[in-house]
């Protein structure tokens, strides 16, 4: 939202300028999953960059998905993290970014960041941030993961990850997910695309295709 649509709805509400809320932004590489103990809900065909928040302190859920070129040939491999927390305090009104830490160039420094995220938030005015990240140790479900123990792994992992941002929760650390990679003929094989595609998916988007595949089988 630029600053003059902040102003009409400032007018039009009749908001004071002290109820103003932050904007967190991410990068496209990075997906919102939950705040607050909340789920962010996102579709599997747009992506939602930026929320909302209020002055105070706040947890955020975040995940980071990107799709890095190999350095031999044309192929490109699919590079993830396990969800990770930002706890950070609002301090201020206006836009705070979120970033990696180092600008990523090549397969090698997507697989050190998604096993070690480090980032760098700042804020539009150029005062500190204050904030921290902390990994957790729930991991993404595959599509036979799924399909073999049904719906209720990924339903549970979900919810570990949003309770995990609620106040006061406890955080157990964990590692990073293997990447899958997508290139040569892995983009005929149906297990490797089965798999890419199901990471791309939103909830609803599994559960519609897990109905579809127990009807089918």
């Amino acid at each position: 939202m630029n600053k003059a649509s902040v102003l009409a709805a400032m007018i039009a509400g009749g908001m004071s300028f002290g109820s103003l809320a932050a904007e967190l932004t991410i990068p496209l590489s990075f997906e919102f999953i939950a705040v607050n103990g909340q789920e962010v809900k996102s579709n599997f065909f747009s992506h939602k960059d930026e929320i909302e928040l209020e002055k105070g302190q706040h947890t955020i859920a975040l995940v980071y998905k990107d799709l890095v070129e190999e350095p031999f040939g044309d192929g490109h491999q699919r590079v993830s993290s396990d969800p990770f927390l930002l706890h950070i305090t609002i301090d201020s009104d206006g836009e705070y970014k979120v970033r990696p830490h180092e600008v990523i160039r090549d397969l090698d420094q997507a697989k050190a960041f998604a096993q070690k995220p480090v980032l760098n938030v700042t804020q539009e005015n150029g005062q500190a941030v204050t904030y921290k990240v902390e990994m957790t140790s729930v991991k993404q479900e595959t599509l036979f993961d799924t399909l073999n123990k049904g719906l209720s792994p990924e339903q549970e992992a979900k919810k570990k990850v949003i309770a995990a941002t609620a106040p006061g929760a406890v955080v157990a650390t964990g590692a990073a997910q293997p990447s899958v990679n997508m290139q040569g003929d892995d983009v005929t094989n149906p297990q490797m695309m089965l798999k890419y595609w199901w990471q791309q998916a939103d909830e609803k988007t599994r559960k519609d295709f897990m109905s579809w595949a127990i009807q089918n089988m």
